[in-house]
């Protein structure tokens, strides 16, 4: 492969959309990661909180939990800023392409006169614009699949404690109809037995 007018022309005006593009799109998952540091930041006072007022097993029990829960924020946030850092490299070698092929487009002479065909440029150009492309086209694929199978995990989620609600609700009515049945049914004996005659001997 090697530097044409066209090519250049075409990166230096392609690489700068994928990266606002992708800026864009890495700014929501961003979103998500500040999200996720301000839970985690509120689990950590409410440990602090439990741990300085603990005085049983209970309290350094929910202590704990508070710790584990942030602990937990934490690996959730990792991938986000994972991506974050991919995109920083990304948003790095965009920004190479568009300087290159400006480069290239204005050595004295005329475009490449001074470089020549740069075929290495040409090949770096092509893969960084790819990955920008990938990257841009992914992201919201992955983080919309990402999001559907978590709301999906709290709709079985939300279903099963509504069951378990209904299910002891149930048995609440069925436990208060049996004993008000039982009660009744006592009164009932009762009233028979003192109003039954007693008998002469």
């Amino acid at each position: 492969m090697e530097m044409s007018e066209p090519f250049a022309t075409t990166i230096a005006a392609v690489a700068p959309v994928i990266w606002a593009i992708g800026t864009v799109e890495v700014h929501q998952v961003l979103k998500r990661v500040w999200a996720l540091r301000d839970e985690r930041d509120r689990h950590l006072a409410e440990a602090r909180a439990a741990l300085a007022a603990a005085e049983d097993e209970a309290a350094l029990a929910r202590a704990r939990g508070d710790l584990r829960a942030a602990a937990d924020t934490d690996r959730r946030a990792l991938p986000s800023a994972v991506l974050y850092v991919a995109w920083v490299a990304l948003g790095l070698a965009m920004a190479a392409c568009v300087h290159r092929s400006l480069a290239w487009l204005a050595e004295a002479g005329g475009p490449g006169e001074v470089s020549g065909p740069a075929a290495g440029t040409a090949e770096f150009c092509l893969g960084a614009v790819m990955a920008g492309l990938v990257f841009i086209t992914a992201l919201p694929v992955v983080a919309a699949t990402a999001e559907a199978v978590r709301s999906l995990r709290r709709t079985r989620v939300r279903q099963r404690d509504l069951a378990a609600l209904e299910s002891a609700a149930v048995a609440r009515v069925e436990n208060r109809r049996r004993a008000a049945t039982t009660e009744a049914s006592a009164g009932s004996s009762a009233e028979v037995a003192g109003s039954v005659p007693a008998q002469s001997g």
